[in-house]
């Protein structure tokens, strides 16, 4: 791809921490803009039975693992947004909205980190296939946002596995400018996440049956 190539977006703040121009392919020369996705409200635990659910880092591909903004124009190779990043790297990002996702379900689940210290009850590993915007109308259109997740539920008692899931998201951006591609990874990803908080209620509910 010509390294003059622009996709003609003005680059709105939103979430942002400075303000920058275009998204382009070109080289980095201005400010970076940094946004992050939002939270949902959580809800406060019921009971004293809770299930403990330690929630991985996301597996990602190289290309995913840092934190720029991926597009993909020619169906098959990645690039980036330029001027834009994600407040945290990817995966982690994901992990911690999955996280809040799970503090937004029931009150019964309480999700942790590994390196909470905490013995829980199930592990929940994923792997991040896709996390990126794609250009499947052209460059100058808005662009679809794709978000695949592979989740597997492992057991911590004996090490049972308990379920595995692939859950995709895709949301059609409102315009091609990076403050619309944003909204549009925050709906994504909030729907995947949502999806795999209630299949893990779902499956941690049942294990016994």
């Amino acid at each position: 791809m010509s390294r003059s190539r622009y996709i003609r977006a003005a680059l709105v703040g939103l979430s942002a921490l400075s303000v920058s121009a275009c998204v382009s392919l070109l080289p980095e020369s201005e400010p970076v803009s940094v946004y992050r996705l939002s939270s949902p409200e959580p809800v406060a635990l019921r009971g004293d039975s809770w299930t403990v659910i330690e929630i991985d880092v996301p597996n990602a591909p190289r290309g995913l693992s840092g934190d720029q903004i991926a597009i993909m124009q020619d169906g098959s190779s990645l690039a980036y947004i330029h001027g834009a990043r994600w407040i945290s790297p990817t995966p982690r990002l994901l992990q911690s909205l999955l996280i809040d996702s799970f503090n937004a379900h029931d009150g019964r689940l309480a999700p942790t980190r590994s390196d909470d210290g905490i013995r829980a009850d199930y592990e929940l590993r994923l792997d991040m296939q896709e996390f990126e915007a794609v250009y499947d109308r052209g460059a100058d259109a808005a662009p679809l946002i794709r978000v695949r997740i592979s989740a597997r539920l492992v057991a911590e008692q004996g090490r049972r596995f308990a379920g595995a899931r692939v859950v995709t998201a895709e949301v059609r951006a409102a315009a091609n400018r990076t403050s619309s591609i944003v909204l549009a990874f925050d709906e994504a990803a909030h729907s995947a996440s949502r999806e795999i908080a209630d299949w893990t209620a779902g499956r941690t509910a049942h294990a016994g049956d």
